[in-house]
């Protein structure tokens, strides 16, 4: 068992191997430069991802998304504050930027690529993103802890109970 593993681990090295060295651009694997090709951009310049994101932009007609990505805008904007991935998952998903959370930009993305109409709707209304207070709701351990050391349970998260609890030695 453990030979077959290490014979299928070394072909697999070696044919790794070999499209890299096929590969027209040296120091670009083979299966980026045939993105490339299929994104009809030059090979080296756009990172996999923005390979796949000029790809589905034009299959899906989304100009806007494609000339976004095509520009280089996705990796200067917000780069100061940490926002470029945000910014690159606002344009996957169709949206402007700063007005959504990474989870909600997923949430969209992944419910147009399902057709979920419902899904999309419920996203963008801002509907998602009201969640309960997670300190409204008290589980009998945190009105355990909570009466432990005299405090309403339902103003505290867990974490914060646990944090107040009086530490022995």
């Amino acid at each position: 068992m453990i030979r077959n593993l290490t014979a299928s681990a070394l072909i697999l090295a070696a044919l790794t191997g070999a499209a890299a060295a096929s590969s027209a651009q040296p120091r670009l694997n083979a299966g980026d430069v045939q993105l490339a090709h299929s994104a009809g951009v030059e090979p080296g310049r756009y990172s996999r991802a923005e390979l796949i994101n000029i790809i589905d932009a034009r299959q899906d007609g989304e100009t806007s998304r494609l000339n976004y990505v095509l520009s280089g805008a996705n990796r200067t904007s917000g780069a100061a504050t940490g926002t470029a991935g945000l910014d690159q998952l606002a344009a996957s998903a169709g949206v402007e930027p700063g007005q959504f959370t990474a989870n909600e930009l997923q949430r969209l993305i992944i419910a147009k690529a399902d057709g979920d109409t419902n899904e999309v709707r419920f996203v963008l209304s801002g509907n998602a993103r009201a969640a309960a207070n997670p300190a409204a709701v008290v589980t009998p351990g945190e009105a355990q802890l909570a009466a432990a050391i005299g405090v309403d349970p339902a103003q505290y998260t867990l974490a914060e109970l646990i944090a107040l609890q009086p530490q022995f030695d």
